[in-house]
């Protein structure tokens, strides 16, 4: 294994989040970012980012939430406070998990209060709207015509840095060779980075081990 740092694949822009994170930029947010950049020139008066979980949600909010200015509110939050949003002088309103068994009216009259004010509206969903069960078609139909921003599959490039600093977070030293072997052969999701970081720590702690290629590849068969 090799000590030399790994400086390839933390080379990645950023942006800034809330609370002073960054957020790496990859080629799978070309879609968020550019809906993002575009407003408030959108189309419509909402648009919903799609990601897995783990996948950026929340951190693509709270960018937008900087950037415009908006309030961040959780969906199933709405049923006692939908009455008072947007608030006036908004320009914009962050709902995140519309997807989580949300109150579909008050959603329904938030989004008609919104375009009729020119508020716009940045949902986040773990799902694409026609996959949410929804109950209240005009609910659905409000949505429906919203455009989608998908995160796309992560790339090489988050993957390695999301590895890395995962790696690093835990103070375990990994080479390229480790993190070439996790490319290559661990499921493409940050979620499965996550867990395949914590038990190679686990099984290098208990082994009195360092995290090698060996190691991993012991971590990825079990």
């Amino acid at each position: 294994m090799t000590d030399a740092p790994i400086q390839y694949v933390l080379d990645l822009p950023h942006r800034a989040a809330q609370g002073g994170e960054d957020f790496w930029v990859s080629d799978c947010h070309a879609a968020v970012m550019a809906w993002l950049d575009a407003w408030p020139e959108w189309p419509a008066p909402g648009v919903v980012v799609v990601a897995p979980p783990r996948g950026g949600k929340t951190h693509i909010a709270r960018m937008f939430a900087q950037m415009s200015g908006a309030a961040v509110i959780a969906a199933a939050d709405l049923a006692e406070t939908a009455q008072r949003l947007p608030e006036a002088g908004a320009r914009a309103l962050v709902v995140e998990d519309i997807d989580r068994d949300p109150p579909e009216e008050a959603l329904f009259h938030l989004f008609n209060r919104a375009r009729e004010s020119g508020v716009g509206l940045l949902f986040t969903s773990r799902v694409a709207p026609p996959a949410i069960p929804l109950k209240l078609a005009d609910w659905r139909s409000r949505l429906l015509t919203c455009p989608v921003a998908a995160v796309g599959r992560p790339d090489d490039r988050l993957m390695a840095a999301v590895l890395a600093k995962l790696f690093h977070d835990r103070q375990l030293l990994v080479g390229e060779a480790e993190i070439a072997y996790l490319l290559t052969h661990m499921d493409r999701a940050i979620a499965s980075a996550e867990a395949v970081v914590a038990e190679a720590d686990r099984r290098a702690l208990a082994l009195k081990r360092k995290v090698s290629v060996a190691l991993l590849k012991e971590v990825l068969e079990s």
